[in-house]
């Protein structure tokens, strides 16, 4: 339970930092020039937090847990890079379907992110199983 409580505390740093920085900085302007009126001026923190604290509890039982019973943080980052293309690919292919004038550019970057992200944050949650547990 120790190890299971310590990768949640990694990975849930990890990801909130990351895309913090990714939606704060590196990619803010994107998201508003490709959403315009779509996009609130400000997010609902509340909501976000809800996201970052369930989506953590994926990533850790699909991957984290996974790689640290292999003994592999390559199991790890590549099962994250499944879950986060997976889950971010089903909310913008979703979006793609079914809204009008979704941009494409929007998806792409997006199913790219998460792919990345989730494997990051796999990684930093095996390191701190790994290392602190």
């Amino acid at each position: 339970m120790k190890t299971a409580l310590v990768a949640y505390a990694g990975c849930l740093l990890t990801l909130a930092v990351v895309d913090a920085i990714w939606l704060g900085i590196v990619a803010r302007t994107f998201y508003r020039d490709q959403l315009g009126e779509l996009m609130l001026p400000s997010p609902n923190l509340g909501i976000a937090a809800l996201f970052y604290l369930l989506f953590t509890v994926a990533v850790v039982i699909l991957t984290v847990l996974p790689g640290l019973s292999s003994g592999s943080i390559g199991t790890a980052l590549l099962y994250g890079a499944i879950l986060g293309l997976a889950a971010y690919g089903t909310y913008d292919i979703t979006n793609l379907s079914t809204l009008k004038n979704w941009p494409l550019a929007m998806s792409l970057v997006d199913m790219a992110w998460g792919t990345f992200l989730t494997a990051l944050s796999a990684a930093g949650g095996y390191c701190a199983a790994r290392f602190l547990a």
